[in-house]
C-alpha cells in the first residue's frame, strides 16, 4: 500500500482510538470529581488544550523531521502506551484529590486545580495526539494544500465519529473501561508497528518485540490494578471520610453502563447495602434512604386509596416500586439497564420487585416515554437523581412538570424526591415556584424530622414533593386511611419508625397555602434555563440543607405573625 493512503488510513484509526479514550477516561474522573457539567467541561477542555498544546509545539519543529512516518508511528506507540499506563495514576488520584480538597470553599479556585490535575494527567497523550496531526499534515499534503489538509481533517473526524460510537454503545457496555482502553491503546500500537515497517525495515523486528513485551506487561499489570474500590476510596464528597475508612469498601456489584457506572457496596460508616451510580450513593438499606422510598410508595394511597395503577420514574434500589406494585398496577420506567441487574441486592427492601408479576419494567428515557404514551396514571413517582446529574437534570424542568400532569387522571398525584442538601435557598425557591407553577394544590413532607425519637441524627436533608390538580385534605385522609393499610404495610412502616398516623403527620412540613408568596421573586426552571444543573453542583459540596429549613421557617414564621 502507498503509504500516505497508508497514513490517511491511520489518521481515521488513531481519530476513533483518540475519541475511545477521551469517552472512557470521563467514567472514572467523574467517579473522581463526580459526575457534574463542570467536570465534563474540565476533561473536555484539558483534552482539548493538550491537542492545542501538541500541534503548537510541533509546528516549531516539523521542518526539521527527515522521517514523518517515522516520528508519527513513534507518537502512536507513545500514545498507546501511556494510554494504558493511565489505568495505575487514575488510581493515585484520590490521594492527590484529598490534597486539593480544602480548596473547595472557593469553587472556581477549587475547579482551576481540578483543571490543572486533569490536564497534568492527560498531558502527554493528548499532546502527541496534537502532535500528529502537523505530522501527517506535511507529509501527506502535496502541490494541492488545500485538498491534502482536507482529506485528513475529515479522515481524522471519520475515525472520531466511529469512536465515539463505538465507546458509547459497544465498547464500554461489552468490555468495560479498561479494556476499553487496552483495545485504544491496541489500535494506537497497531498503527505505530505498521507504520515502522514501512520506515525501519532492518530494526523493525528488535522494535516490535520489545515494544509488544512491554506493551503486554502494561496490559496485563495496570489494567489488573485499575482498581474501583482505591478509585472510590477519595473524591467528590468522600474526602471528609478517613480514607482508612473508605478503603475498606466492599463491592458486591460493578457495572460500566451505556448512561452511567453502577454499583453496589456495603458502606464503611454503616454497613448497609448501597447503590451507586457515577460514585454517587443513590440509595440504600439505611433508615434515612428507606424512608423516602416508602413515603413515595404509600403516601399517594393514603391520600388517594382508590389509585389503581401507578408509574414510578427511576427504579434505584426498587423498594418504591416493589411497594407501590404491591397493592396497584405499577410500571417502572429507568434508563439504564445495569440498574436493575442492581436491584437484585436488594430484594428484602424492594419486596422482591423483580418477581412481581404486577409490575412492568420500561427500559428507556422518561420524557420520551411520557412523549409517546397515552396512558394516564393516579400515582407517578419520582426518585431519580440529583439535578446536577446530567440524565436527571431536564427532570426538575417547568416543562417536564407540565408532561407529567398530562399524564394523570383528574384525582392523580405525582410525588417528587427534592434533595435539599444538595440546594441553597436561591435554588429552593425556583424549584418551589417552577413545581408549584404546575401544580395548584402542594404538601410537603420531610424525609426526617428533628423532634422524632429515633436513634440516629434526625436531620432533614430530603423533602417528598405532593403535587395535584385537586386540593387534598391529608391530614384527614391520612388518619383515615392509616389503619385501614395491610399488616404488612404496617410493619414496613413501623421499620422506618412509623408506628401511626400521627408520626407520618408528623413529618409534614407545609402546604402551598402555607407557601404563597414564598418564590414570588424566583427564577423559574425551565428547558432553557436548567440551573439547577449547575448551581447544585457549585452548592454540593459546602451546600447545607438546614440553611433552606431555617429560610422555611422563617417564612413561615413571618406569615404567622
Amino acid at each position: 500500500m502507498d503509504l500516505r493512503k497508508l497514513l490517511l488510513l491511520a489518521f481515521v484509526l488513531s481519530g476513533m482510538a483518540a475519541l475511545v479514550y477521551e469517552l472512557t477516561w470521563i467514567r472514572p474522573l467523574q467517579f473522581l470529581l463526580g459526575s457534574t457539567t463542570y467536570t465534563i467541561s474540565i476533561i473536555f477542555a484539558a483534552f482539548m488544550a493538550g491537542l492545542g498544546l501538541g500541534s503548537w509545539i510541533i509546528s516549531k519543529y516539523v521542518d526539521r523531521i527527515s522521517n514523518l512516518p517515522k516520528a508519527y508511528a513513534l507518537m502512536e506507540l507513545g500514545i498507546g502506551l501511556y494510554g494504558v499506563f493511565l489505568l495505575i495514576i487514575f488510581n493515585i488520584l484520590p490521594d492527590i484529590y484529598r490534597i486539593i480538597y480544602p480548596l473547595h470553599q472557593s469553587f472556581y479556585v477549587f475547579e482551576f486545580v481540578q483543571f490543572l490535575l486533569v490536564f497534568i494527567v492527560l498531558l502527554i497523550p493528548t499532546t502527541l495526539m496534537g502532535a500528529t496531526f502537523p505530522i501527517v499534515a506535511k507529509f501527506y499534503t502535496k502541490e494541492k494544500i488545500g485538498k491534502g489538509v482536507g482529506e485528513i481533517y475529515s479522515a481524522n473526524n471519520l475515525g472520531a465519529i466511529i469512536g465515539s460510537f463505538s465507546a458509547g454503545f459497544i465498547l464500554i457496555p461489552l468490555l468495560g473501561i479498561k479494556w476499553s482502553i487496552v483495545f485504544a491503546g491496541s489500535i494506537n500500537l497497531l498503527l505505530g508497528f505498521v507504520i515502522l515497517s514501512y520506515t525501519t525495515k532492518k530494526s523493525f523486528k528488535k522494535i516490535i518485540a520489545l515494544v509488544l513485551i512491554l506493551f503486554l506487561f502494561l496490559a496485563i499489570v495496570y489494567a489488573g490494578s485499575y482498581n474501583i474500590q482505591k478509585l472510590y476510596s477519595g473524591g467528590f464528597s468522600r474526602t471528609v471520610i478517613p480514607k482508612q475508612i473508605m478503603e475498606k469498601t466492599e463491592f458486591l456489584f460493578y457495572e460500566e453502563g451505556l448512561y452511567g457506572t453502577v454499583a453496589v457496596i456495603i458502606n464503611p460508616l454503616d454497613d448497609a447495602i448501597s447503590l451507586l451510580i457515577d460514585g454517587k450513593g443513590q440509595g440504600s438499606v439505611a433508615i434515612k434512604d428507606l424512608r423516602v422510598n416508602y413515603l413515595l410508595s404509600y403516601l399517594p394511597l393514603l391520600l388517594n386509596p382508590k389509585a389503581d395503577n401507578a408509574l414510578v420514574i427511576g427504579l434505584g434500589t426498587g423498594a418504591t416500586s416493589g411497594h407501590l406494585a404491591n397493592l396497584v398496577k405499577t410500571t417502572t420506567v429507568e434508563i439504564e439497564p445495569k440498574i436493575l441487574e442492581a436491584s437484585k441486592y436488594f430484594t428484602v427492601s424492594n419486596s422482591n420487585v423483580l418477581e412481581n408479576q404486577n409490575h412492568d419494567f420500561i427500559i428507556t428515557d422518561a420524557r420520551n416515554y411520557l412523549l409517546k404514551t397515552e396512558t394516564k396514571y393516579d400515582v407517578i413517582a419520582q426518585q431519580t437523581s440529583d439535578p446536577w446529574q446530567s440524565f436527571s437534570t431536564n427532570l426538575f424542568s417547568k416543562e417536564y412538570f407540565e408532561l407529567v400532569d398530562e399524564h394523570l387522571n383528574e384525582d392523580g398525584l405525582y410525588l417528587d424526591w427534592v434533595p435539599i442538601y444538595t440546594m441553597t435557598p436561591d435554588d429552593f425557591r425556583s424549584f418551589y415556584k417552577t413545581f408549584n407553577s404546575v401544580f395548584p394544590n402542594v404538601i410537603v413532607f420531610a424525609n426526617l424530622k428533628g423532634n422524632e425519637e429515633i436513634p440516629f441524627n434526625p436531620q432533614t436533608g430530603e423533602l417528598v414533593f405532593v403535587g395535584s390538580k385537586k386540593k387534598i385534605a391529608y391530614e384527614d385522609k391520612i388518619n383515615e386511611n392509616f389503619d385501614l393499610l395491610p399488616s404488612y404495610a404496617k410493619g414496613i412502616l413501623r421499620m422506618i419508625w412509623i408506628d401511626s398516623s400521627d408520626d407520618l403527620l408528623n413529618l409534614f412540613m407545609f402546604t402551598n397555602e402555607d407557601m404563597a408568596g414564598y418564590a414570588a421573586d424566583a427564577e423559574l426552571i425551565t428547558d432553557d434555563n436548567l440551573k439547577l444543573e449547575f448551581s447544585t453542583a457549585r452548592s454540593f459540596l459546602v451546600g447545607s440543607s438546614s440553611e433552606i429549613i431555617s429560610d422555611i421557617n422563617k417564612f413561615l414564621k413571618k406569615d404567622v405573625e
